[in-house]
């Protein structure tokens, strides 16, 4: 499963504020985050995107999720989308928005690295 771990982050709330919706082209498709969504307690969120490449329209959730000191930014399982190229760039986007707002905030494991900004 793909997925980005930022370091240092200090909570998810902190990084779910930092998400905003947005549209971006590609030349054969369109990126978009729609809407974002933080549980009660904080320590999970949801955000909504679609990746539409060559006509094909998917509609997914990606999570943010903590563990000690960092945050996880994978695909929730339940939506699980086709892994293109569109999907893993847009995780990847998301990550590097999270780290650019905070300089303490660094890139650990991740099997996405063509996809993120180092």
């Amino acid at each position: 499963m793909p997925h980005i771990v930022l370091e240092k982050a200090k909570s998810v709330k902190e990084c779910f504020e930092v998400i905003t919706p947005m549209m971006e082209k590609l030349p054969n498709g369109i990126l978009k985050i729609t809407d974002s969504y933080l549980n009660a307690q904080g320590t999970s969120a949801l955000i909504e995107s679609i990746a539409i490449e060559d006509g094909k329209n998917q509609n997914f959730f990606i999570q943010l999720s903590s563990k000690g000191d960092a945050v996880t930014v994978r695909l929730l399982p339940l939506t699980d989308p086709e892994k293109t190229k569109g999907v893993k760039t847009l995780m990847g986007i998301i990550a590097n928005k999270i780290k650019q707002s905070n300089g303490d905030i660094y890139y650990g494991k991740t099997n996405l690295q063509d996809f993120i900004i180092q």
